[in-house]
This record gives C-alpha cells, sequence and structure tokens, in this order.
C-alpha cells in the first residue's frame, strides 16, 4: 500500500464541499494507506461574519471522526495554524500550543514510516512548509512526492490555495521537495474546463452520490446540512429523508484534487464494458483511455508566488500535469468518482 497524509482545509460545515469528496475519494482507494488527516484551517472561516468569511465553522474533525467509524478504522487527525507564515522561512514554533498538533502529527508520521510517504495537499500548503522548516532533512528523506493542489499555470494569476497564504505557497517551491503540480486555475480562470493542464470538473450531486450506501448518504447529507448537534455516530446510521437528499442530488459540485489522488493510486481512466472506470493500466487491455501525464519542469518561484516554469529536458524531481482535452473529461470522472464511491461502507 502507499502511505499517504492527507493535509485538507475540512471544516465543517463545508467552507466548499469538495474537500468531503477528495478525503472519501482517498478511503475509496484501496491502494492507499491513509496515515493521517491534518486539517489545514484558516482563522477567517472559524469566525462568523462580519469578523469572519461568513458562518463559524469548526475544524473537520467530525467527518474526519464519522468517515473512521464508517470504514472501521480509525484515522489519526488534527489541527495546524491559524494563520498565514510570517514569511517563507516560518516554523510557526512561536504559535499557541493548540496549533502545533498537526505538523508535530506530520513530523511523528514521517519519522515512523520506514518508506517514504506520499503527503497530499488540497488547501494552502502551510502545515507542509512548515513541517519542512523544522526538519527539512526529514521531509526530504521521507516524502515520496507532494500533490500540490494549488497554484495556476499563469504565474501572475493568484489562484485561491495562494491566497490563503502565499508565504507558504513560495516555501514549499523553494524547498526542492518532490513536487508533483496540479494546478487549480489556468491562464483563463479557476474554472476551465478544457485546458491541457487543467485540474478542474464539474457535475451533478446525482452523478456523484447516486450509488452511495446509507452509511454515505448519511455522512454526505450530514455534511452538507450543517448540522451540529445530536449523535455524530449515530446520525451515520440513520436515513437521509427522501425529499432533502432529492434535493441536495439536484444540486452540482466543482472539482479539481481527484486527478491527483487517482494517478498517485496508480490508476488511470478508462473507458470499460461498464462505463468510465478508475483501473489499473494491466486492466485496462484495448478500452479507451482518456490520457494524463506528468511532464517534468522546471520551475521558479518570486516573492509575489508567482511561479514560473518551462519543459524540462532532463531528468528533473518537479512535474506538472496534463491530460487530454475535451469537453467530456468531466462526464467521464464523474461516472468513475460515482462508481468508485459507490464502494465505500457498502459492507454496512
Amino acid at each position: 500500500m502507499i502511505p499517504l497524509v492527507h493535509i485538507t482545509d475540512l471544516y465543517h460545515p463545508p467552507q466548499d464541499p469538495d474537500d468531503h469528496i477528495d478525503l472519501a475519494t482517498i478511503v475509496a482507494l484501496s491502494e492507499y494507506d491513509l496515515r493521517g488527516v491534518i486539517l489545514d484551517v484558516t482563522q477567517k472561516f472559524l469566525d462568523p461574519a462580519p469578523a469572519g468569511f461568513d458562518v463559524s465553522r469548526d475544524p473537520g474533525f467530525v467527518p474526519v471522526l464519522q468517515l473512521s467509524h464508517i470504514i472501521g478504522r480509525a484515522i489519526p487527525a488534527a489541527a495546524g495554524p491559524r494563520a498565514p507564515l510570517s514569511g517563507p522561512d516560518d516554523d510557526v514554533t512561536d504559535r499557541p500550543q493548540s496549533e502545533q498538533a498537526g505538523i508535530q502529527l506530520l513530523l511523528d508520521i514521517l519519522e515512523d514510516s520506514p518508506e517514504p510517504v506520499v503527503l497530499s495537499l488540497v488547501g494552502s500548503g502551510r502545515v507542509a512548509a512548515a513541517a519542512f522548516n523544522r526538519a527539512p532533512e526529514l521531509l526530504r528523506r521521507k516524502t515520496r512526492s507532494i500533490l500540490l493542489n494549488a497554484g495556476s499555470t499563469d504565474g501572475k494569476k493568484r489562484e485561491w490555495n495562494v491566497g490563503l497564504d502565499a508565504a507558504a505557497y513560495i516555501g514549499l517551491w523553494k524547498s526542492r521537495l518532490p513536487i508533483h503540480w496540479f494546478p487549480c486555475a489556468t491562464e483563463k480562470s479557476a474554472f476551465d474546463p478544457d485546458h491541457e493542464r487543467g485540474t478542474y470538473w464539474k457535475t451533478s450531486h446525482a452523478a456523484l452520490f447516486g450509488s452511495l450506501s446509507p452509511a454515505m448518504r448519511s455522512w454526505f447529507f450530514y455534511a452538507f446540512s450543517g448540522a451540529n448537534g445530536g449523535d455524530v455516530i449515530r446520525a451515520m446510521s440513520q436515513d437521509v429523508e427522501s425529499e432533502p437528499w432529492e434535493k441536495l442530488l439536484r444540486e452540482s459540485r466543482n472539482l479539481w484534487s481527484t486527478a491527483s489522488l487517482v494517478m498517485a493510486a496508480g490508476r488511470v481512466l478508462a473507458r470499460t464494458s461498464s462505463g468510465w472506470r478508475f483501473v489499473f493500466p494491466s486492466d485496462a487491455g484495448g478500452a479507451e483511455v482518456w490520457s494524463w501525464r506528468l511532464d517534468p519542469i522546471e520551475a521558479t518561484v518570486n516573492e509575489h508566488a508567482e511561479v514560473q516554469w518551462k519543459p524540462a529536458d532532463r531528468d528533473s524531481r518537479t512535474f506538472i500535469f496534463g491530460r487530454r482535452k475535451g469537453p467530456r473529461f468531466g462526464d467521464a470522472m464523474a461516472e468513475a468518482l460515482g462508481t468508485l464511491l459507490g464502494g465505500i461502507g457498502s459492507g454496512n
């Protein structure tokens, strides 16, 4: 199995529910040994307006706990620091003890692992950058790859995750750790569905959630409804009423990180006799494969968190995502991911 630590801006209620879908995707991919979930929280999303972003949220301990219950396996979780780094070299040792657990969990997992670990980043990158600043040699020895879901193919365009902590983004690029870059935005926007380097795709909740087990229906519904009371475990075994569930299914979802998680697991997107699925290359046979790849690049970052990159002709530790263009990419991804998520908790 592939050891993986997922560093995610997961909240309850969600700031963006794509983070719940990303976590469920990791759990559904049996190749991963999920060693821990580190909650990459930012203060403005924890506070209600007007001081904060909109509503009050908590770090996403509740969805991690609930998912642990559904799959019958403990998932260690801890939260990281709540404010951006003061600079690319900040190790945040001056922050309150309550903000140290996420960084320490990452360092402990890496120290204890006999093999290098994949770090999946779907937020600001603050935890990984601070951990590197504390223990650079440990990170260099024990990081198999960083799945960096952030940034734009156009260095001057400030993408959402970079905006959460520009100093952390700069620090990660300067670390020379093995970065597998999955840009969340292109020269056009963060919602560009047909770009060679674009990870973005969109689909309906019906396509994603139509085959869920009862427990996973409860898990997603609890998150989307923003419930904040009662027995959070018992709620996973309670039926979801049909009318609010049907309303949820009529909504849609923007997604960016799926390709990074599937690719790192060693799977491809193939059109099998049963439809589009995430399969191993050896199982694709003669099926149509929606090609994707990681291309080696040379990259630099400036003080404004702008990344400039170009193809590399030699061996590189830095790669950028590429895929076959086409407007049906989202449809294929949705069919494959919906089937994958349908396998979680199906034995419960």
